[in-house]
């Protein structure tokens, strides 16, 4: 490799996700080579988004002007030159992604196939290229179909489906996804013959059950044929023979005739050569990844197609601006993979959805907490002077908090509208926020505030059944708060009543430890029921020193200060039952330390995190407890022999005589606890060093 060019990030595919990050490295100052095996743009640019989008729009206003007009001589040319047009946006869009214009922005663009020769380096056409970080954005192709009979030259896919020179007079669509939608509607408004044949039970069963019903009566108008729970048996003389199928039982055939064949059932990632060599895990549903997107190569990247489940351009983007903070920040800066995604297919009227479906919130829940409010297109005062209230807007909110959940909306403009769904799920907000919002008239988006005032009607309505329900499904942490505030306040209250200092409690408390033999038993039950009394760990720990000398102090300590953490711990985790802190701003930091309990734990203690935020955290976020246990027993000794070593330096009598002087303090224990905590905090860039070193996912 002595003689193959270095660089600071190798990018391997240039599609969204590849360009995204290309661009914004090189524009931050980095050495980036772009490597291409095919065409530059990807496949959004050559034969998904923009190709798929045009031949929406010309078949959209293709039909507008038949139906207004009836056919004529202008609207069979305009129909005839459909995928010219197509064509024609293609090219517009690839004149701003060529060659050239991204050698001018400092990126190096070689085309070929990009292969793993080892961790750090790629080789293209036999040429080697070597790199700090690389980041693959090979994207996805689409799924083949194979069945008895039918050939292959009669199939499409997105890939070649837009360099037909003319229509066919009947399409099948083999597939109920957003491309199958979308281009099955399309053909059927340029006048093609349409059937659309799914293994599934209803059309878009990923939408709202009301918003499938109005795909599929749109789609009956389009006179657009559909077959559900439809498996290809085989294929004769351009015939699609169909089983129908309901619980592994056949009910019926079907027979279908096409001129072309559009295969849209998935999509397989394109995975790059020579991964194992690289040390990269896959499987066959694309890269293995982590939660900042690294794969088990420390050095390298995956975003987009390769390796999200959601297969979508402003994913790939996203995934791609987050690697570029990553590598800029030389791993500080976190990624957040846990953002809602918005979806839209591209149907007239649009459909789009973020969040949780009603169905999934319930699952997630429980009926009697989320609240489902719809709105229908005919109550909004824009969709009715442009003759557009064929829509839906349906809206899950949790009850009383009305926190956004998920949206699904069918309706004209509803993949913008969707963004307004998006930014509040993100937020956290609330319907009782967005009901605060002035929303422009006449626009689509006041169907939100529609949603609102239903929400506030909804609640105002049910207010004491929901109320009660809360209260029921809380009951037992409230009759527990009740109790431990009500233990805190009475001891408090007898502290305060008798003129009591803290020091004046000490003061008593050391002569009873001393004197008697049930000193190390209360000591260790009052060091036991400390949290709930709110008692500081630090200023009993270097007590236990002070009674009971250093060895007999770390004994008994060790054994209370193990059996507190263990209270706290069960009260947070009491405590935090039901809440889904997953998705909350700290979902991502969460998921990090429950994938890594022992270490992240044992992270803590070492590094002085405050010990009962330590303890009822873990509770709450729900640390798996034997490594706790382990971790806390292993982490809290550092400081745990420091405090003791502190207190055992006091000597009592002195202090009691003479006040705080130096004649009060033992130099040698001074000494062994300064000792312990330089040693702690050597074991702490240690261990900081091991996870750097051994990439730990906090990186």
């Amino acid at each position: 490799m002595s003689n193959s060019e270095k660089y600071d990030v190798v990018v391997i595919g240039a599609g969204s996700g590849g360009l995204s990050a290309a661009v914004g490295l090189a524009k931050a100052g980095k050495k980036v080579l772009l490597v291409e095996r095919e065409h530059l743009g990807g496949e959004c640019t050559n034969s998904g988004c923009i190709p798929s989008k045009a031949l929406i729009h010309h078949a959209r206003s293709y039909h507008q002007a038949v139906s207004i007009a009836g056919e004529n001589v202008k609207t069979k040319k305009y129909r005839e030159v459909a995928f010219e047009y197509v064509r024609s946006k293609i090219t517009e869009v690839l004149a701003e992604e060529s060659i050239e214009h991204f050698e001018t922005l400092g990126i190096k663009v070689v085309m070929g196939e990009a292969t793993f020769v080892s961790p750090c380096a790629i080789s293209v056409s036999g040429t080697p290229y070597e790199y700090r970080k690389a980041i693959i954005a090979t994207g996805s192709s689409p799924r083949p179909l194979e069945a008895p009979g039918l050939d292959q030259k009669d199939v499409l896919t997105n890939q070649n489906l837009f360099t037909l020179d003319r229509l066919p007079e009947r399409l099948l669509v083999i597939g109920s996804g957003p491309i199958g939608l979308e281009m099955g509607e399309a053909f059927a408004r340029l006048g093609v013959k349409v059937t659309i044949a799914t293994l599934d039970n209803r059309l878009a069963k990923n939408e709202d059950p009301a918003i499938s019903s109005l795909i599929a009566n749109k789609f009956a108008e389009l006179e657009i044929e559909v077959l559900l729970n439809a498996h290809l048996d085989k294929v004769e003389n351009r015939q699609a023979i169909f089983q129908i199928k309901t619980d592994e039982e056949t009910v019926g055939a079907e027979r279908v005739a096409y001129d072309k064949v559009l295969v849209a059932i998935g999509r397989l990632p394109n995975l790059p050569d020579g991964l194992k060599a690289a040390g990269i895990s896959y499987s066959e549903h694309g890269i293995e990844t982590n939660d900042q997107y690294r794969t088990s190569n420390k050095y390298v990247y995956a975003v987009g197609d390769v390796t999200e489940k959601l297969k979508f351009t402003h994913t790939a983007s996203d995934g791609a601006s987050q690697v570029i903070k990553r590598i800029l920040s030389r791993s500080w800066l976190r990624v957040n993979r846990q953002k809602p995604v918005p979806k839209v297919t591209y149907l007239n009227p649009e459909v789009a959805s973020v969040g949780l479906s009603y169905q999934e919130a319930v699952a997630k829940y429980g009926r009697e907490s989320v609240v489902r409010i719809k709105v229908s297109y005919e109550d909004n005062d824009r969709a009715l002077t442009e003759e557009k209230t064929s829509g839906l807007m349906i809206v899950t909110a949790r009850r009383l908090y009305g926190t956004v959940l998920g949206a699904n909306i069918a309706g004209e403009r509803a993949g913008e509208t969707i963004a307004l769904f998006t930014l509040a799920i993100s937020h956290k907000l609330s319907l009782w926020s967005l009901s605060k919002v002035i929303i422009a008239y006449p626009t689509y988006s006041l169907l939100l505030q529609r949603v609102c005032n239903n929400f506030l009607l909804e609640t105002v309505k049910n207010w004491r059944r929901d109320l009660w329900t809360l209260t029921k499904k809380h009951a037992p942490k409230l009759i527990a708060l009740i109790f431990w505030l009500t233990l805190i306040y009475s001891f408090q209250h007898y502290r305060i009543s008798n003129g009591l200092s803290y020091s004046d409690l000490l003061l008593s408390l050391y002569q009873f430890f001393t004197m008697s033999m049930w000193g190390p038993i209360v000591y260790i039950a009052l060091y036991t029921f400390r949290p709930l009394i709110l008692f500081p760990a630090t200023l009993l720990t270097a007590l236990s020193g002070a009674l009971f000398g250093f060895w007999w102090g770390v004994i008994y300590t060790i054994v209370g200060e193990n059996l507190s953490a263990n209270l706290a711990y069960s009260i947070g985790r009491f405590f935090g039952k039901g809440l889904n802190l997953e998705d909350s701003i700290l979902g991502n930091w969460i998921t990090w330390l429950r994938e890594r309990p022992f270490g992240s734990v044992l992270f803590m203690r070492l590094f002085y995190v405050p010990f009962d935020l330590a303890n009822y955290g873990s509770g709450v976020l729900r640390v798996a407890w034997p490594s706790y246990a382990l971790a806390t027993l292993i982490g809290i000794m550092p400081g745990l022999t420091t405090f003791v070593a502190l207190g055992a330096a006091i000597d009592v009598k002195e202090l009691k005589m003479d006040g705080l002087s130096f004649n009060a303090f033992d130099p040698k224990y001074l000494a062994l606890s300064v000792t312990i905590f330089l040693v702690s905090i050597g074991l702490m860039r240690l261990l900081r060093r091991w996870q750097r070193v051994n990439g730990s996912g906090h990186k």
